[in-house]
């Protein structure tokens, strides 16, 4: 059974034959009056035209009806010239009006690949650069054949111009469909040639029969050239670099057009004559020319707008971007306020559903974000990868009304995304005030600053509002921040930070069995900070390794001075996560032991949580190389964060240390005691060492020690001491809490 493919392609050839079959019959009739060659071949291009859809394999059936087509028309054309080669229809020769028509197949299907090689481009359309081609070809054709003499009546010329009209748009819009897609180029070539061997055909068969026989015959090889060469997937709209050089082709091919009428137009100078049909053309190519002018002027205003946008805009949301926003900040006529919103919880996203997932919830936040902020009457802009900003109307304290609905539009956005809705993202924010008058720049971006100032304020504070306004409170603490660094990078650089040791004691002896190292810092201009302040600032300012460095240096030979290790006293050491992932971190430890010849079980290396989370990370295996080196590997806070002991299978841990809010539940009230207990019994049964941290009564100590953990630390028994009172607290026996009842 013949699919429905076999059948069309058998519809074309047959319509085909019913136009071959009358023409034969006719050529019968008129043989003796006929120019032989012409009618042959415009008999033979037909009779290929009834083959060539049953025989042609490859292509679209569109495509090949298209082209079949146009080659039938063309055909049937040629074949009527031939017929009729001095007939008239009225005042008109027949012949001329037979090659106009044979050739505007081929004019539509130019026309139509013009219109469409460059669908969504900012560049003017193709359909004008062909015309200007074709109206300056058809000039110059034009001039060329009546001053060697093919020239008529009026109406001999109106005809002869309407072929050369058509035969020159056909050839220029070839060739420069030609130039934009050179896969086009052997192809358009073939049209080319048809076009112009038609137009030539036309013009010289009547007086140079020979001359026109000829034409007409490198017309046919024109048509096979199209036939064996045009592309069966038709045309490939391109972008980018392969836009960037078909556009220099173009300014290329502009040279041939003007070359050809400023030959003409000193022709004319040299030797003027009166042809009015010569004008008609040179006012074809004066309104193409302009069309041309215009359609560049508006690819020139399209591509400055794309642009702008571009420059304005961000790509993946479509929201304003930062320079926008720098825009808006700058001469606002009313008192703003200015909000830039964190997005915490994309990585997690990212990371287990992909980037494009992550870019999916970004983008419907961004929406939620802009539909809430429009309805306010305010502006949305995306500043960096995970932060949008916010312009509303208003002061910061009527302003951080409308924040909740903001941070609801947010976190709404994972479950529109399929899939994400399992993972929750939040926001915080940060607001400062926008005065009106603004016009410097830099007094522009002020704000900008402040709310930035704001944001890393609401970061630091305790879960509740989820925000900061901009105040002189927050202006101080940012100050005090930048100065706590400064300061704090002298200190390190000239090992002015201290170290003081912990007791870290036996609950059923009394006794001292490990120190821990804890930092701290008098400075001469701050005084003495906090080292929850001042880590926390290392952390933010990349100085952590360095002071996590001389930290330890410092607590080691200290250690060793005051005769630690000789007692066989171990000496822990708080590492951070980026020490850790610092190139040479365990060379560093390798290089301190072997400079004190210490034992590398009596140093403990304690670690957060955070360091385990992702598995076969690389300061993961930093740490299983330490505990292969023999190192005790402690996990400091233990019940805060992300407590687990799925990770305590596959590493190296030797000792958990029980966070002090966990240690202050056990006297109260609650669930606290039965947390504790079960923790500690389960790190005994994995041969794990507890220390509890935060004992500060006996009854705490006894109901520790009745639960079986080992070791205890806080002002119980002793805040940290410096260097100088290490040897002490090794001769000290602390008294032994009774055990608590159970």
């Amino acid at each position: 059974m013949r699919s429905p493919q076999h059948a069309r392609r058998a519809a074309l050839s047959a319509a085909a034959l019913a136009v071959l079959v009358p023409l034969l019959l006719l050529a019968r009739a008129r043989w003796g009056e006929a120019q032989h060659l012409t009618v042959a071949v415009g008999l033979l291009a037909l009779a290929a035209t009834v083959l060539v859809p049953a025989r042609r394999p490859r292509g679209s059936l569109a495509d090949l009806a298209k082209h079949t087509g146009a080659a039938a028309v063309w055909s049937t054309g040629t074949a009527l010239a031939g017929l009729y080669p001095t007939t008239l229809v009225g005042p008109v020769l027949l012949s001329h009006v037979a090659h106009a028509l044979s050739l505007s197949g081929l004019a539509v299907i130019a026309v139509q690949q013009l219109r469409h090689a460059r669908v969504g481009g900012d560049d003017q359309p193709l359909l004008v650069e062909a015309g200007l081609y074709g109206s300056v070809m058809a000039s110059t054709a034009w001039d060329g054949f009546a001053r060697a003499g093919y020239s008529g009546d009026g109406w001999w010329d109106a005809s002869a111009g309407l072929v050369i009209a058509v035969g020159s748009l056909v050839a220029a819009g070839t060739i420069v469909l030609a130039i934009e897609h050179p896969r086009l180029r052997l192809s358009s070539a073939g049209v080319a040639l048809g076009a112009l061997g038609t137009e030539v055909s036309a013009l010289t068969s009547t007086q140079q029969p020979l001359t026109g026989q000829v034409a007409l015959v490198a017309a046919l090889v024109g048509a096979v050239a199209v036939f064996a060469f045009h592309p069966r997937s038709g045309l490939v709209r391109h972008g980018g670099a392969a836009t960037a050089r078909a556009v220099r082709r173009l300014r290329v091919a502009s040279v041939l057009p003007a070359t050809l009428l400023l030959a003409d137009v000193a022709v004319f100078v040299v030797s003027p004559r009166a042809d009015g049909v010569v004008f008609v053309f040179f006012a074809a190519v004066i309104v193409a020319a302009g069309l041309r002018y215009a359609a560049t002027a508006r690819a020139i205003d399209r591509t400055r707008d794309r642009l702008s946008f571009q420059a304005l805009h961000d790509q993946l949301t479509g929201l304003q971007n930062r320079a926008a926003l720098q825009n808006a900040l700058t001469g606002p006529d009313r008192t703003q306020s200015l909000v830039i919103l964190e997005v915490g919880g994309l990585d997690d996203i990212t990371d287990v559903l992909g980037v494009s997932v992550g870019e999916d919830v970004l983008r419907a936040a961004a929406t939620n974000l802009r539909e809430h902020v429009r309805a306010l009457g305010g502006s949305t802009f995306r500043v960096r990868h995970d932060e949008f900003a916010v312009l509303l109307p208003g002061f910061p304290d009527e302003v951080v009304r409308h924040l909740p609905g903001a941070f609801a539009a947010v976190s709404a956005a994972p479950l529109q995304v399929p899939g994400a809705g399992r993972f929750p993202v939040e926001a915080v924010a940060g607001v400062s005030r926008v005065d009106p008058g603004v016009r410097a720049e830099g007094d522009a971006t002020l704000p900008l600053v402040h709310a930035d100032l704001a944001l890393r304020d609401a970061r630091t504070t305790p879960a509740g509002s989820g925000y900061s306004v901009y105040s002189g409170a927050v202006a101080a603490q940012h100050a005090r921040r930048l100065l706590v660094r400064e300061r704090l990078a002298l200190a390190v650089t000239e090992g002015a930070v201290d170290v003081h040791f912990q007791p870290i004691v036996d609950f059923s002896t009394g006794r001292v069995v490990k120190f821990e190292a804890l930092a701290r810092w008098d400075d001469a201009v701050l005084g003495r900070v906090s080292p929850v302040e001042f880590i926390a600032v290392a952390e933010e300012s990349n100085l952590v390794v360095a002071l996590g460095e001389h930290v330890l240096r410092r607590a080691v030979r200290s250690a060793h001075a005051a005769g630690v290790f000789a007692a066989g006293v171990r000496l822990a050491v708080n590492v951070s996560v980026v020490q850790l992932q610092s190139p040479g971190f365990a060379d560093v430890v390798r290089e301190i032991l072997s400079a004190y010849r210490i034992p590398p079980s009596l140093l403990t290396l304690e670690l957060t949580e955070s360091v385990f989370l992702d598995s076969d990370s690389p300061a993961e295996r930093v740490v299983t190389d330490l505990a292969g080196l023999g190192c005790q590997i402690a996990i400091d806070d233990f019940g805060t964060g992300y407590s687990a002991f799925g990770y305590l299978d596959r590493l190296p841990v030797h000792v958990l240390k029980i966070d002090r809010s966990l240690t202050q539940s056990l006297t109260g009230e609650g669930n606290g005691r039965s947390v504790v207990r079960t923790v500690v019994d389960l790190a005994n049964r994995l041969g794990l060492t507890v220390v509890v941290e935060g004992v500060e009564t006996h009854e705490e100590a006894s109901i520790c020690r009745s639960m079986q953990a080992g070791l205890g630390q806080g002002w119980l028994y002793s805040a940290a001491v410096t260097a100088d009172r290490v040897a002490a607290e090794l001769e000290r026996e602390y008294p032994v809490s009774p055990e608590a009842v159970r």
